[in-house]
């Protein structure tokens, strides 16, 4: 699947350094919930925020009939604890390994996400 990944970096002091590497987190959550979903991503924009004492990052991924799937990591905290996870600006649960590739890990979680959320809507209506 193709896509373009459009970033926007800002920063207002000498730069922090990152907890891990965002920009490959970025490329295999994409590719991987693309695979997951067999979709084109709509858009997919990576946001950086660089200050002196942290970089704040987010990955908002667009996907059709799916939504919109976010990662954040907080440079100030470490681990599972300084990622986040959403899906239609709902917190996600993800199960944390150590040493796997980050996007991927965080990706593998959206499906179960998106089932809970169907399951929510049928029990609704």
């Amino acid at each position: 699947m193709k896509f373009q990944i459009h970033a926007a970096i800002g920063h207002d002091a000498t730069l922090a350094p990152a907890p891990l590497d965002t920009h490959e987190a970025a490329r295999a959550f994409v590719a991987t919930l693309a695979n997951l979903f067999q979709v084109e991503p709509a858009r997919v924009i990576h946001d950086e925020f660089r200050a002196a004492e942290y970089v704040w990052t987010n990955v908002t991924v667009a996907l059709p009939a799916i939504g919109e799937a976010v990662f954040t990591v907080d440079s100030r905290k470490a681990g599972p604890d300084a990622l986040g996870l959403y899906l239609e600006n709902k917190a996600v649960r993800f199960t944390w390994t150590e040493g796997g590739n980050v996007g991927r890990m965080l990706a593998q979680a959206i499906p179960a996400a998106v089932r809970e959320r169907a399951a929510q809507t049928a029990r609704q209506e």
